[in-house]
């Protein structure tokens, strides 16, 4: 009897908050939530709703609807997983001001006591508010943390086994068929039938991925016979890459090292830089481990091991140009190049730089036309393990 009490209190919220907002309504359908007594208030790994039932019973129907909602947000909008290797705490503040003002523009349903409210990051990412929350070094106290990591060792919160891979697929369809549901429903008027604040989110989420390791291999590994071949995207002002036949590309490579970007994440950029560096041995390679501060440079080949990165700070791109811009010779030269491994969110150069760049992103880094200079190519992480 218990169970159904909770059943029926999801689902007369779904229907109110379908009656005030269809597109949420309808994807809250897709959310699986359950009860639990492990949970002081309500939270989500990525998978699963946990509401702890007597607090639920304890809001009003308006703060109910406005709860689970926010929750179902969470879920939807990959929170849990573009995390990477953020500190959690203002990475759970970043993410309520960004759902929480999503319920506000869009419902007249009331926050629970203690939510966050910032009006001033209205539009922004989560990702770009927790970078302002990180360098204004913000102090702002979280009554509920709700972005929790799933323990396998807590049986009461037992959860469907799900690779993240699985969940941005499961999440990315989710807001596709509800879009698209939505949109039909309302005689095909598009994109103006989104909540307010969803658009540039869900195409951020939805953005087509491109493999970085083909588009990398591609930029480094083709060579003037095949150069009909190119994607055009791959030359870079002059960067022709029949230097690769003679004297041979030099690459000057930064990874990211700040605390926004993943252990896992690390692994793998260092990973693909000696895959590309063993097969290319003519290419000649100059690493930087960047947050705001710059660690290099290191010459490196293929038979060496990388130098253990540090950092973890903030993010600031101006180091790594500003060092290309001492170095020895002029950088722009044709066969040279720059490669940034960076989720995006940082502090750049005042002035573009002349030398040719791409910067391998992930799927929830910072939006390509913030970019203000270079070539951004998507990271593709399926193949991640």
């Amino acid at each position: 009897m218990h169970d159904m009490d909770f059943g029926d209190t999801v689902t007369k919220s779904i229907l109110q908050v379908r009656r005030e907002c269809a597109f949420f309504g309808a994807l809250m359908l897709f959310a699986r939530i359950i009860p639990t007594k492990s949970i002081e208030t309500a939270a989500t790994d990525g998978k699963t709703i946990f509401i702890n039932e007597d607090y639920l019973n304890s809001l009003s129907s308006s703060e109910q609807n406005a709860l689970l909602l926010h929750e179902v947000l969470h879920m939807a909008l990959l929170h849990c997983i573009r995390i990477g290797g953020r500190d959690r705490h203002i990475w759970n503040i970043a993410a309520d001001i960004v759902v929480n003002g999503m319920i506000r523009m869009n419902t007249s349903f009331q926050l629970p006591n203690g939510a966050i409210i910032d009006d001033k990051f209205k539009d922004e990412s989560a990702e770009e508010i927790y970078e302002a929350l990180l360098k204004n070094k913000e102090k702002i106290k979280l009554s509920m943390p709700d972005i929790i990591e799933f323990d396998e060792e807590n049986d009461d919160l037992s959860t469907e086994k799900m690779s993240t891979e699985e969940i941005e697929g499961y999440w990315k369809d989710a807001i596709q068929v509800v879009e698209n549901t939505v949109n039909n429903d309302s005689n095909g008027s598009g994109q103006g039938n989104l909540p307010a604040g969803l658009s540039s989110e869900i195409k951020n989420i939805l953005e087509p991925e491109v493999d970085w390791r083909h588009a990398l291999w591609k930029y480094v590994g083709k060579t003037n016979s095949d150069f009909d071949d190119l994607d055009r995207r791959f030359i870079y002002k002059g960067l022709y890459l029949e230097g690769l036949l003679t004297d041979g590309l030099e690459i000057f490579v930064c990874i990211d090292t700040s605390g926004s970007v993943s252990d896992q994440l690390l692994s793998q950029f260092a990973g693909e830089l000696k895959g590309i560096l063993s097969s290319y041995p003519h290419v000649k390679c100059k690493l930087y481990y960047a947050d705001t501060d710059l660690d290099g440079p290191y010459e490196i080949d293929h038979i060496d091991k990388l130098p253990p990165a540090k950092g973890r700070g903030g993010t600031s791109f101006v180091p790594f140009f500003n060092a290309l811009s001492k170095s020895d010779g002029t950088f722009s030269e044709v066969n040279r190049a720059a490669v940034y491994f960076t989720d995006g969110f940082g502090d750049f150069p005042k002035k573009e730089p002349d030398n040719p760049t791409m910067w391998l992103v992930p799927s929830d880094g910072l939006k390509s036309k913030d970019f203000p200079f270079g070539d951004v190519i998507r990271i593709s992480t399926e193949n991640w393990h």
